[in-house]
């Protein structure tokens, strides 16, 4: 064999390598994993003789991060594109699931009569356990139509729900802090006794003071 395919092949077994164990470090990324314990999982998996370079995993997650940027939205938040990715898995095994819930399928039970066996005793006198015998069993089955479960749906709601605010969909929320009646929170604190309030309510009182000390400087 020449040289130049000897090259070949080892650099196209190394590739498959390199790609088999992507796959497994975006797996266990996305879930979660430690770089130790991804280490870990890659030497068992692909059968290494020793563990990867702990370097090397945060190479292979950099480069995860990189392609799942780029196949998103250009310059996207670092975590929010793992919790998208994560969303995405599943989302994929919950759709899964809900086909898998919609198949017929067959449910069996046995029906079994035992009677009781009496008690012998054994050859040094003691006696044994009281056990049962069966005289009758019988195998039954039904078929069951499989109707969904919508759980799953409402998990997928959900979760497609979490994927929109990440992405930032949706419109932003306002909301209001008034008083009694629609009335300015703080319309009269004369006679108000700071030291009776609570540091929860002392600090809600300091920070709309410095709102509107800084409105007013604008």
């Amino acid at each position: 064999m020449e040289t130049k395919e000897l090259n070949n092949r080892q650099n196209q077994k190394q590739r498959q390598k390199r790609i088999a164990r992507l796959e497994i470090v975006a797996e266990l990324y996305k879930k979660g994993y430690s770089v130790r314990k991804i280490c870990q999982e890659v030497q068992a998996r692909l059968q290494l003789p020793k563990l990867p370079s702990p370097n090397l995993i945060q190479q292979d997650k950099k480069l995860l991060i990189q392609e799942w940027r780029e196949y998103r939205l250009d310059n996207i938040d670092q975590l929010v594109t793992l919790e998208l990715a994560r969303i995405d898995d599943c989302i994929m095994e919950l759709w899964e699931a809900w086909e898998k819930s919609k198949e017929d399928y067959t449910e069996g039970w046995q029906k079994q009569k035992a009677i009781p066996v009496a008690k012998r005793s054994g050859d040094n006198g003691s006696q044994q356990q009281e056990s049962s015998k069966v005289i009758y069993a019988e195998q039954q089955q039904a078929k069951k139509r499989g109707c969904g479960n919508v759980a799953y749906i409402a998990e997928i709601r959900q979760q497609l729900a979490e994927r929109r605010k990440l992405l930032g969909i949706y419109a932003p929320e306002r909301s209001e802090l008034t008083g009694k009646d629609g009335s300015p929170l703080l319309a009269n604190t004369q006679g108000v006794d700071l030291n009776e309030l609570s540091e929860q309510e002392l600090e809600t009182l300091y920070a709309i003071a410095a709102k509107r000390d800084k409105k007013e400087m604008q």
